[in-house]
């Protein structure tokens, strides 16, 4: 067995609906955080900021609150600066302002070398205030029914074709954007032995990036090449220094 542990995710949870939210979290909500990929912990401190009325609404505010003193009884060391290292890689706006807090009160109970790095967080996120999360309205069958029956059909016009944008051609690719990667990786996993998922990896990157045009592909590319050099690896869906 390779020791690491599987961990529980959900995919866009911020832009579904109340009832399809209650579905998908209904089993997360009885977790610890730390089976729970970090990225959908944000999601879920998020949802219990935006104030969603009833029992879901309730849910996640009394998940909140556990969830908080979990973030805080995080042992210090390697584990806290782990997770730390995992929420860094969220861009800012997605890190609610009660998460932040949970982050920010870490500092009482944690090493010199820990506070530094939640001190950068902190200091980060004062720049970018979080994005408040809005849960689309899901009419019923009778209401959507209803509105097909009384309004006019409407002329659909078709979208404009798409112009085709030619690629730049491999040799004039800039190298200082594929030594951005790799340093920025390095930094990044050097003290986490369960490494980091890739999809939370790629989305750090992207947004620490110097390049505003940086895209996912590229930055694969370049991990790819360092697992051909056998300075990195991946396991399952986690990339990890080896």
């Amino acid at each position: 067995m390779s020791g690491v542990v599987q961990k529980a995710s959900v995919d866009n949870l911020r832009n579904s609906d109340a009832v399809t939210v209650q579905v998908l979290v209904a089993d997360l909500l009885r977790l610890h955080i730390d089976r729970i990929e970090t990225v959908v912990v944000a999601d879920l401190f998020a949802l219990a900021d935006a104030g969603i009325p009833g029992s879901l609404g309730a849910d996640l505010k009394a998940w909140a609150g556990r969830a908080t003193r979990e973030v805080l009884d995080t042992p210090d060391g390697e584990a806290r600066r782990g997770f730390l290292a995992e929420v860094a890689a969220i861009p800012p706006k997605l890190v609610s302002e009660r998460l932040r807090e949970a982050v920010s009160g870490l500092t009482a109970t944690s090493s010199a070398e820990t506070i530094a790095v939640v001190e950068t967080l902190v200091q980060r996120w004062e720049s970018e205030p979080p994005q408040a999360v809005v849960l689309p309205s899901k009419k019923s069958r009778v209401a959507q029914k209803a509105a097909v029956a009384g309004d006019p059909p409407r002329k659909v016009e078709k979208a404009p074709k798409k112009v085709a944008v030619p690629k730049t051609p491999a040799a004039d690719i800039d190298p200082r954007r594929g030594a951005y990667v790799r340093q920025d990786v390095t930094a990044t996993l050097q003290h986490l032995e369960r490494g980091i998922k890739e999809n939370v990896l790629l989305a750090g990157i992207k947004h620490r990036s110097p390049f505003s045009d940086m895209t996912e592909t590229e930055i694969k590319a370049e991990l790819r090449k360092l697992e051909r050099e056998r300075k990195l690896k991946k396991t399952g869906e986690r990339w990890l220094i080896r």
